[in-house]
């Protein structure tokens, strides 16, 4: 347990929307580039200071049967739909657009999660976690965000084969149901998450760990983070006009490293390329996703100069498990219009029904994950 600190949410959720103001008041490009790798860097540290993670939450779940990670996410999802309500809401403020996560159905999306799913636990993480363990120089991380990159250039290049799955249109809760009952339906579907995981806890465990003690004042490090999480998504959507997302970077950095190495590859003409033409055209320092990934890798790497973690030795299962995880993780993300982040955590705070699908078939995938993890690579 850790006490909590209210400097602590007072700092992160904050420090991006005072800078944010000093931006709008002076006009100064610089400021705008700054902030979006500053928040990155507060998403990274808090994995990273708390050592919280969403693929050791759903590895928890499916071999200990212990749920105070999921539980947490929860948490997490609760609260950020709940901030990203009255933005999406809006549609814009002061010449900002708030534009949320709302994918369209297709089959490519329950396919992607599941493969996805699938990785990681092969590769013992998942996009934001790999990131946090980058920047704590662990060198599997390394190879896994490096194969992760592989993975969804290939998704990239095959884009014409998977994207015309079936699919129907995009379905939001907002929409279908308006902002207040689409509101109250999502935080009811979590709420009865949330009390299947503490009974499911407490059939298998006599100790039962709590997230949040309301008489000592003391809350688990994942439940402050969970909420910090939330919190500065909620601001990157205030700042930039969209929620946090890892997984198209993926492609871009792929074609980058092409070029940059002038690789026997025209990648402008793939069929990904032409639908993204405006974010794959973006210099480094202009894509959104770009500046807040490195930011991520950043923050994490502060955190380890202050709280260095246990180097996790290489071994050639490990090193395999890093390089086939990453692979299909990077693969499965771009097919699934996103990961852990984009598809998962922003999808369902944007409203989408496509969040939740990701997340069901993302769990079994994790289920089949942990199985060939079991057998494969430990």
């Amino acid at each position: 347990m850790l006490s909590s600190k209210p400097w602590l949410f007072i700092t992160l959720i904050l420090s991006p929307l005072v800078l944010f103001g000093i931006y709008q008041s002076t006009q100064i490009d610089y400021l705008y580039t700054v902030n979006l790798i500053f928040i990155g860097a507060l998403l990274g540290a808090t994995l990273n200071y708390f050592q919280y993670g969403f693929s050791s939450s759903f590895r928890s779940l499916i071999m200990d049967k212990r749920t105070a990670g999921m539980r947490a996410i929860i948490w997490l999802l609760a609260v950020v739909i709940v901030l990203f309500a009255p933005l999406l809401a809006l549609q814009g403020w002061n010449e900002q657009t708030f534009t949320g996560f709302i994918r369209p159905l297709s089959l490519a999306i329950p396919i992607g999660a599941f493969i996805f799913g699938i990785g990681m636990q092969i590769g013992c993480g998942c996009t934001s976690g790999t990131l946090n363990r980058v920047g704590q120089l662990q060198a599997l991380s390394v190879s896994t965000l490096s194969f992760m990159v592989v993975g969804g250039t290939l998704a990239a290049l095959t884009f014409g084969d998977w994207s015309t799955l079936p699919a129907i249109e995009p379905i939001a809760f907002q929409r279908e149901f308006g902002w207040l009952f689409g509101l109250f339906i999502q935080l009811a579907l979590l709420a009865g998450l949330y009390l299947f995981l503490k009974r499911f806890e407490q059939r298998h465990h006599t100790d039962y760990q709590v997230l949040f003690h309301a008489k000592k004042r003391i809350s688990h490090p994942f439940l402050i983070a969970a909420i910090s999480l939330a919190f500065l998504n909620a601001s990157l959507l205030f700042i930039s006009g969209t929620p946090w997302s890892i997984s198209s970077i993926f492609p871009y950095w792929g074609t980058r490293f092409i070029d940059f190495f002038a690789l026997p590859f025209d990648w402008t003409f793939w069929d990904y390329s032409m639908e993204n033409t405006t974010r794959m055209n973006q210099g480094i320092f202009e894509n959104t996703i770009s500046l807040t990934t490195m930011g991520v890798i950043l923050g994490a790497f502060l955190v380890s100069l202050l709280k260095p973690r246990v180097k996790v030795a290489i071994t050639t299962k490990g090193l395999m498990g890093s390089i086939i995880g990453g692979t299909i993780m990077g693969f499965g993300a771009v097919m699934a219009s996103g990961c852990n982040i984009g598809a998962f955590f922003s999808g369902i705070a944007s409203g989408s029904l496509h969040g939740w699908v990701w997340f069901v078939f993302a769990l079994l995938g994790n289920f089949i994950g942990v199985v060939i993890r079991r057998r494969l690579v430990q």
